[in-house]
């Protein structure tokens, strides 16, 4: 996603799993910072959209973080990250959403873009390939064209779940909103035309592959 800034607070130990590569596939500029002053100064200089409070992965119930961050940057949304064994959690420190985990990173994803602010996610970004879901216009490399509203759809799910298969049932479950799968030639047909426009040989597809009997994935992690 273009224009979304967004801080992960965690530790600094390689023991604890990071998020920012989850976040960075997405889109998303990610700023680190790895405790409470330089969340703070962190929080201060990118003036971040979202800010991703990993608690669990620094000991911490992140209560005293929260309100440290809101008394800077009280406009920003706080997704607050706690581990499995943690008490119920006081949210008077005002975090806007709190994981527990286990979770997946889908599941982190998605809780960032839900708080993310309105016109924030207008745009959406995988590696080479941008989609302005308003305008429903799709930019890779040097051209660009208007999709159909069914067109912009597809390519919006395969985007959000870019590198993951996505099955032919989800697709048609999303785009055009049934659980009839018995017919899958329209689905066939509007891959082709997606590839027509995003593939530099649509006949030999870089990004949107098929993976018989599963469904497609959308490999476009980089530029070039």
């Amino acid at each position: 996603m273009v224009g979304a800034n967004i801080l992960l607070v965690e530790s600094d130990k390689t023991s604890a799993p990071s998020f920012a590569p989850a976040l960075e596939k997405r889109g998303y500029a990610v700023t680190i910072a790895h405790g409470s002053a330089e969340a703070v100064a962190r929080a201060q200089s990118t003036g971040p959209a979202v800010i991703v409070l990993d608690a669990a992965s620094l000991k911490t119930s992140g209560a005293r973080m929260c309100r440290d961050l809101r008394k800077v940057l009280p406009q920003a949304r706080i997704l607050l990250v706690v581990d499995k064994k943690s008490l119920p959690f006081d949210n008077g420190a005002g975090a806007d959403l709190i994981l527990q985990h286990p979770f997946t990173p889908r599941k982190l994803l998605n809780g960032v873009s839900r708080l993310l602010p309105a016109g924030e996610g207008t745009t959406l970004q995988v590696g080479p390939i941008k989609l302005n879901l308003a305008q429903r216009k799709v930019k890779c490399g040097a051209r660009e064209d208007r999709l159909t509203p069914k067109e912009a759809k597809l390519l919006e799910v395969l985007m959000r779940h870019a590198g993951e298969v996505v099955s032919r049932k989800m697709l048609i479950k999303q785009v055009w909103e049934t659980d009839y799968t018995g017919d899958t030639r329209t689905l066939d047909v509007h891959v082709s035309w997606l590839r027509a426009v995003i593939e530099p040989n649509p006949l030999r597809p870089r990004y949107l592959k098929t993976l018989r009997g599963q469904g497609y994935r959308l490999d476009a992690g980089s530029s070039e």
